[in-house]
């Protein structure tokens, strides 16, 4: 049998570093050597790759001079591996570098061998090879409901004077957990004029830790795909694809390859009827990245989408000097 490579994609949140985590230690008894590399996008992004391989090799190999002799040939320690039957999980990948320079050839492991790479962008996993690939999908309502109850009350059910808000709660995160977890720690314990505050407020401004966790994928796009990704989340949700596509090809921002882009990365999906659609917690950060442009001056957006703002700006001849995007399908 030979190395079985398995990828898991999903929007950022979702619980990929959980299920491959659950996943890790159920079947890693089974091995000869198991690793769980976490965090491999931040690991290269801060410099720390290079200490990653050498704690990786380590532990497969069970080898605690890897540490005394760094600059042995990654080559060299590849061929000891295969004679080994090996689990890895590679966490959070973006680019097929990460493992390159991580392992060398995934196909060099011992017959059996399994690798889990969990990644924001399905194009990533198809360039490292894996043989299949697992979507997760958000929470249903009966799951997200438990999970929000266990982190703000410790428990699965809410007092009776609180069902009615924790419903709203679960409604904006949409079943992503990591949203459900933030905002059921945040509000933990806090009275009901706190949470009725909290919600009412995340209608006009998204909560901050989520909105980080959500904007990685974002900060990944190029400038055209920045673009696409900010008008549709600001103007073209349940618009159709090709009609989207033609609308912002005229714009020169290439959209064919770049709303193709925004799907892998699970930034938008299309639905059966070729409609765009996009999480609401998505739609959120991109209306919150443009409000950044200018929090307290609309005028100086790039995008208006709320009516009160547009009929602010157009009435105080507020716009001479800038240019909106907007679009009428």
């Amino acid at each position: 049998m030979d190395t079985c490579k398995l990828g898991i994609w999903g929007i950022g949140g979702v619980g990929k570093t959980a299920i491959a985590g659950a996943f890790f230690s159920k079947i890693s008894r089974r091995f000869e050597g198991s690793y769980f590399a976490h965090n491999v996008r931040e690991a290269e992004e801060t410099g720390k790759l290079a200490d990653l391989r050498k704690e990786l090799l380590s532990t497969l190999l069970n080898d605690g001079n890897m540490n005394k002799f760094p600059n042995i040939g990654l080559n060299f320690q590849s061929k000891r591996l295969t004679r080994k039957k090996v689990l890895i999980v590679f966490d959070d990948v973006n680019h097929p570098r990460q493992i390159e320079f991580l392992i060398g050839n995934l196909d060099w492991f011992a017959s059996g061998s399994r690798i889990l790479i969990t990644a924001r962008d399905k194009q990533a996993l198809i360039n490292c090879g894996v043989n299949k690939i697992y979507q997760i999908k958000e929470l249903v309502h009966v799951d997200a409901l438990k999970l929000l109850n266990q982190c703000a009350f410790g428990r699965d059910h809410p007092d009776a004077s609180y069902i009615e808000l924790t419903h709203e709660a679960i409604k904006y995160a949409q079943g992503v957990p990591i949203a459900l977890k933030i905002l059921g720690r945040f509000l933990f314990r806090k009275r009901k004029e706190v949470w009725e505050n909290a919600i009412s407020k995340l209608e006009m401004v998204p909560q901050m830790e989520i909105q980080e966790v959500l904007k990685i994928s974002y900060d990944g796009l190029d400038d055209k795909e920045k673009n696409i990704f900010l008008d549709i989340a600001c103007f073209l949700v349940g618009e159709d694809r090709d009609i989207v596509t033609k609308y912002l090809n005229a714009c020169e921002f290439f959209a064919t390859s770049g709303i193709e882009v925004l799907v892998d990365k699970s930034l938008i999906t299309i639905s059966e009827y070729n409609k765009i659609r996009m999480h609401d917690l998505m739609r959120n950060m991109g209306r919150e990245i443009v409000r950044q442009e200018s929090i307290n001056d609309p005028s100086k957006r790039s995008r208006l989408w709320h009516h009160k703002e547009i009929y602010e700006v157009l009435t105080e001849n507020m716009v001479s000097n800038y240019d909106f995007a907007s679009y009428f399908i």
